[in-house]
């Protein structure tokens, strides 16, 4: 027993002083970053076993899912055909962008093309992965660096990059009852549950998300999730984060570390001319424009648009509109044509 438990207190105590410590240094978005940061770093000097449950990621995921889904605007329901546009045009994009990458890094280093273009898509990393340990001739750990150093770069640059363009508001402190918001938790997750079981991406933030929106349409009143909770949902997702990328996924051929890091730089400047446009042309924030258009993962940007005010729910929908393209268009796509990818 005390063997499973030590290496989940470690990552504990690790991500709290990571987190007081960027707290301390007025960083942002420290309750994320900074446990992100230093159980990151702890991997390669700590030579104890570290494990992080998935059970605790959830759970930071379903609090922070039912937090966007009870401030979510129903408004922006009214302005979908004016957005559809606009996300539909950044998917192609990007899309676009991915293979010329994939056909640049597959040149220039020992990947087949199939493995270049797996590795180059924007998104959907779960996905992704699943599918690229089902294909026999992928480089599956080419594959796993590519996405997890652009999750690891988007959300660890993103919140410098838009910490000053955060919106400053006076949040009123009312605090609901510790009952009142342990059941919605509760009932968040077990609605996390159904969604997972009507396989739902990203079921433990989508489900609480979608469970929100239903209490605020039939006008049901929520309870208030306080700022400390969040916090501790931020921890517990920014330790799971940290430990995504382990020193063994970084014993690759030094070209493709660096071509893994390429792809990002290039990704972050598409992502941000396409957050210029939509800025210019919807008069979203800067901070929301580029938190829609960033290719992080939708549960992550969305985390980091509630920390810094932005509106998290155009966040949430620009980012499922990408999760669902890439779900039910391009990895349908891949699949079709994988056998001539492999010539």
């Amino acid at each position: 027993m005390r063997e499973h438990a030590l290496p989940i207190l470690y990552v504990a105590i690790i991500a709290c002083i990571g987190g007081w410590l960027f707290s301390l240094l007025s960083l942002p978005i420290p309750w994320m970053i900074g446990p992100l940061f230093t159980v990151l770093l702890a991997q390669f000097f700590i030579r104890r076993p570290l494990k992080w449950p998935a059970f605790f990621r959830n759970i930071g995921l379903v609090i922070i899912g039912i937090t966007i889904g009870e401030n979510f605007s129903l408004t922006i329901l009214q302005t979908m055909g004016t957005m559809f546009w606009y996300m539909l045009a950044i998917n192609i994009i990007f899309i676009l962008l991915c293979l010329l990458l994939a056909f640049i890094t597959a040149k220039y280093t020992n990947m087949s093309l199939h493995t270049a273009i797996l590795a180059s898509v924007p998104g959907a990393l779960g996905q992704i992965i699943v599918f690229s340990s089902e294909q026999k001739d992928v480089d599956l750990a080419a594959v796993t660096y590519f996405h997890l150093i652009r999750v690891l770069a988007v959300v660890s640059v993103i919140p410098f990059l838009v910490s000053g363009h955060i919106v400053q508001q006076n949040v009123a402190s009312i605090t609901s009852p510790l009952w009142a918001g342990i059941i919605l938790i509760a009932a968040s997750f077990a609605f996390a549950l159904i969604a997972s079981k009507l396989h739902m991406p990203t079921p433990f933030f989508l489900g609480p998300v979608l469970f929100g929106i239903l209490l605020n349409v039939v006008q049901i009143d929520i309870p208030t999730i306080s700022a400390n909770v969040l916090h501790l949902a931020q921890i517990a997702v920014g330790a799971h984060i940290g430990l995504l990328l382990t020193p063994g996924a970084l014993r690759l051929p030094k070209r493709t570390l660096l071509f893994g890091l390429m792809n990002v730089v290039l990704l972050m400047f598409v992502s941000f001319l396409c957050a210029r446009l939509v800025m210019t042309m919807l008069n979203y924030t800067f901070a929301t424009s580029f938190l829609s258009t960033a290719p992080g993962g939708m549960d992550q940007m969305a985390l980091i648009a509630t920390s810094i005010y932005a509106e998290a729910d155009i966040v949430t929908v620009f980012q499922l509109a990408r999760m669902l393209f890439l779900s039910f268009v391009i990895i349908p796509l891949l699949k079709k044509y994988s056998v001539r990818l492999k010539h």
